[in-house]
C-alpha cells in the first residue's frame, strides 16, 4: 500500500470518528431534552408546594404536614388510652392527659414551623437538580461536537498537506523538466 493509500485510510478513519462523535453529541442533546422533560413536571409540583409553604399559607402547611400530624395524633390517642386505662383517678391522671395534648400540639406546631422554615432551602435545592442533569447531558453533547470539529479540522489540515505535497512534487517535476530542457538548449 502506497503512501497515498495510507493517508486516505487515515482520513477516512478521522471522518468516521468525527461522524460518530457528532452522532453521540446529537444523542446527548436528545437525552438532555428527555431528562428535562421527565424531571420538569415533578419540579413544578414540588416548587408549587414549597412556594405555598414559604408563603405561610395555613391550608398549604396543614396539607404538607398532615401525614406526620396524623401519626402524632395516633400516638397521642394511644398514650391517652393507656393513661385512661392504667393511671389511678385524680389530678395526676388529668395532668398526664393534658400533657399528652400539650405535647401533641407542640409536635404539630414544630412540624408546621419546620415546613415553613425549610421551604426556601428546598426551593433552592430544586432549582439545581433537574436543570443540572439537563446541563450535564448538554455539556457531554457539546464536548462531543467539539471533538468532532477538532477531528474535522485535523482532517482538513491533512488534506491541505497532501495537496501541498502533490503540488510540490509537480513543481519539482516541472523544475526538473525545465532544467533538462535548458541543458538541452545549451
Amino acid at each position: 500500500m502506497g503512501k497515498g493509500g495510507l493517508s486516505e485510510k487515515v482520513q477516512e478513519g478521522m471522518l468516521s470518528n468525527s461522524t460518530a462523535l457528532t452522532q453521540i453529541a446529537q444523542q446527548q442533546a436528545k437525552n438532555s431534552q428527555q431528562l428535562y422533560g421527565v424531571t420538569e413536571p415533578g419540579l413544578v409540583t414540588a416548587e408549587d408546594m414549597y412556594q405555598s409553604l414559604a408563603s405561610g399559607d395555613p391550608s398549604a402547611i396543614m396539607r404538607a404536614i398532615s401525614p406526620a400530624a396524623q401519626q402524632v395524633t395516633k400516638s397521642s390517642e394511644g398514650a391517652k388510652k393507656n393513661i385512661l386505662q392504667n393511671a389511678p383517678a385524680g389530678g395526676e391522671k388529668n395532668l398526664a392527659l393534658e400533657m399528652v395534648d400539650a405535647n401533641k400540639g407542640s409536635q404539630i406546631g414544630s412540624l408546621a414551623s419546620g415546613a415553613v422554615a425549610n421551604a426556601p432551602n428546598a426551593l433552592a435545592s430544586l432549582a439545581g437538580q433537574g436543570v443540572g442533569e439537563s446541563i450535564s447531558a448538554a455539556g457531554t453533547g457539546i464536548a462531543g461536537l467539539g471533538s468532532a470539529n477538532q477531528g474535522l479540522g485535523q482532517l482538513g489540515q491533512m488534506q491541505m498537506q497532501n495537496k501541498g505535497a502533490e503540488l510540490g512534487a509537480i513543481g519539482s517535476l516541472a523544475g526538473d523538466a525545465t532544467g533538462v530542457a535548458t541543458k538541452g538548449l545549451m
